[in-house]
């Protein structure tokens, strides 16, 4: 069973957090959403998430993928944490996945990894990104998966999903959401 770690910080966007956590916990992964500052988690339209670990308390190095929400003041706060930095950075040497979604990608550029990848965001900070940029709904290059916004989530987890265990995987979920089945 593939395992995810989702850091959370107050200011988080909660569409995406919570939509990744669901669909991945769906196709039966093992997801740790994981705060930075206090367990109670306020996220940006006053949504209030309780994280099922600390950050200082998990061992990044256990999971498999790694995915940063957007939201302005989370990923500011997530982009001045030393440790989520720290892991990601070694999520990278390691080639594990890494993820990220609406202003999630500027976290990775924070940990320096985004090199000359290819990243999707959301169109409100593509111009603060040095990497090359993609107007695509989602975008995978280079082992770093990235989204646009909270109407691109679910589309997201799914290709998160895709990307772990291939496409039948997430085709498997989609009449539980009640989507299309795709091809």
């Amino acid at each position: 069973m593939p395992s995810a770690l989702i850091p959370l910080a107050d200011g988080v966007e909660e569409m995406e957090a919570v939509i990744l956590i669901d669909t991945l916990r769906r196709a039966e992964w093992s997801v740790v959403s994981a705060a930075v500052q206090q367990k109670t988690v306020h996220a940006s339209r006053g949504v209030v998430l309780v994280a099922d670990a600390m950050w200082d308390d998990i061992s990044p190095d256990e999971f498999d993928i790694l995915i940063i929400p957007g939201g302005a003041e989370g990923t500011a706060t997530l982009s001045g944490t030393p440790s989520v930095l720290d892991a990601i950075r070694m999520f990278r040497d390691q080639d594990k996945l890494l993820a990220a979604i609406c202003a999630g990608p500027l976290v990775l550029q924070a940990a320096g990894v985004l090199d000359d990848a290819r990243i999707t965001c959301h169109p409100g900070v593509s111009d603060q990104l040095d990497c090359a940029r993609s107007d695509e709904r989602v975008v995978m290059d280079k082992g770093i998966l990235s989204s646009q916004a909270p109407g691109t989530a679910l589309e997201f987890a799914l290709a998160i999903i895709e990307a772990v265990q291939g496409p039948q995987a997430a085709r498997n979920i989609e009449p539980a959401l009640v989507l299309p089945v795709s091809g």
